[in-house]
């Protein structure tokens, strides 16, 4: 194991992209997202693409390849493993179960799941908002648990929160302190299952990618396997270029935290049916936006944009073993733009998520506004 990878802080975020529609269109309202993948490639990612969405118009773009090996040229429609962009869609389905008043955002988890040895305190809102006191280090990659022996391994989800709950370090009192954490959105996706009596599987196929016609999306519950044209994943080698190839992977160890497979195309679909309200009423789609003090909604967060109303947009990241992308949309629903990248790229300190992705994807609302992105500081500071 190289030495990156055992101190890299694992699991941060989760995620990445890619598909398009038989038709596209180039609009001008669209940012010219080309030049920028350029500038990803450029910081080590063997391929980048994007999907830059104004209503139904697209403009897509991809650079560099998705096969080291074959020199296969990446192409926007590939598929991926977008990782925490997971998390939004499995907010949403427990906020639809939430409207349809089948679970509360204050109830008990507790309750929901007996015999799991949670803190009776800690509530649906405290998972999908990141307050629970779980830590960001779920404790499945603490030796000899390593990313190599987890690779064709399957882990159950009451294991995955069984071995989070082993990690010894003091949690906070739920509510009280933002801390991300993959085990929050494993609970939010056994508690849609204890509610629903299907697979979370099932049910974001039933309310999210079936309404939403994403066809090129979805949520492998085992396999390690991507189907279809696809963007391959790698790590960095000990001379820092991504050439581990770490495609093939069982993702249950991020289950609902991570694990969906999607297209750039799908991913802003997706954020378009949420904004446009296809997905969730007005006044619980507020409530995911609500970022309050701890600076994270529901499953959401904002990144600045000074170019479009309120000046902010909003998604979310991810980064999984072999990707990284980042998606995100204007309030009204009107535009979103997402970045993938077939690597997982270490920053300039040398561990944790390199800057360039979610830099691209907000970033390209407005490219001329000269806007730094705040990006993941606000979030990994914490």
């Amino acid at each position: 194991m190289y030495a990156w990878l055992r101190h890299a802080r694992i699991l941060l975020l989760v995620l990445t992209l890619g598909v398009v529609g038989a038709a596209t269109y180039a609009t001008p309202a669209a940012a010219k997202t080309a030049p920028a993948l350029e500038k990803v490639v450029a910081a080590g990612f063997p391929g980048a693409v994007a999907v830059d969405r104004v209503g139904r118009d697209v403009e897509i773009s991809a650079a560099g390849v998705a096969d080291v090996r074959t020199g296969r040229k990446a192409k926007a429609g590939d598929r991926f493993r977008i990782g925490s962009v997971t998390k939004p869609m499995v907010s949403t389905v427990v906020l639809q179960l939430v409207a349809e008043r089948q679970v509360s955002l204050d109830a008990r988890v507790a309750k929901l799941l007996p015999g799991v040895g949670l803190d009776e305190r800690i509530t649906v809102r405290h998972l999908l908002q990141q307050t629970s006191g779980f830590h960001t280090d779920t404790y499945v990659f603490q030796p000899p648990r390593s990313i190599d022996a987890n690779r064709y391994r399957h882990f159950t989800p009451r294991e995955l929160v069984k071995i989070a709950l082993t990690n010894p370090a003091p949690r906070a009192t739920p509510g009280t302190k933002w801390e991300y954490s993959n085990t929050n959105y494993v609970l939010a996706g056994m508690v849609v299952e204890r509610v629903t009596g299907n697979r979370v599987e099932r049910e974001l196929e039933r309310r999210i990618f079936r309404p939403l016609r994403l066809k090129d999306t979805s949520f492998p519950r085992a396999s390690t396997f991507i189907h279809g044209r696809h963007l391959r994943g790698y790590l960095q080698d000990e001379t820092g270029k991504a050439t581990l190839d770490y495609t093939d992977y069982n993702m249950s160890w991020a289950w609902s935290a991570g694990a969906v497979v999607s297209t750039v195309a799908d991913e802003t679909a997706f954020l378009r049916g949420l904004f446009t309200g296809k997905l969730l009423p007005k006044s619980l789609l507020a409530k995911m936006m609500d970022d309050g003090k701890f600076g994270y909604g529901l499953g959401l967060y904002a990144m600045p944009a000074p170019c479009v109303p309120g000046g902010l947009v909003w998604g979310h990241n991810g980064q999984v073993f072999g990707y990284q992308s980042a998606v995100f949309s204007t309030p009204d629903g009107k535009r979103q733009i997402a970045v993938g990248a077939n690597a997982w790229i270490l920053n300039e300190e040398g561990g944790g998520l390199h800057p360039i992705v979610d830099q691209t994807a907000a970033g390209s609302f407005c490219p001329n506004s000269g806007q730094s992105s705040r990006m993941m500081s606000k979030l990994l500071a914490r």
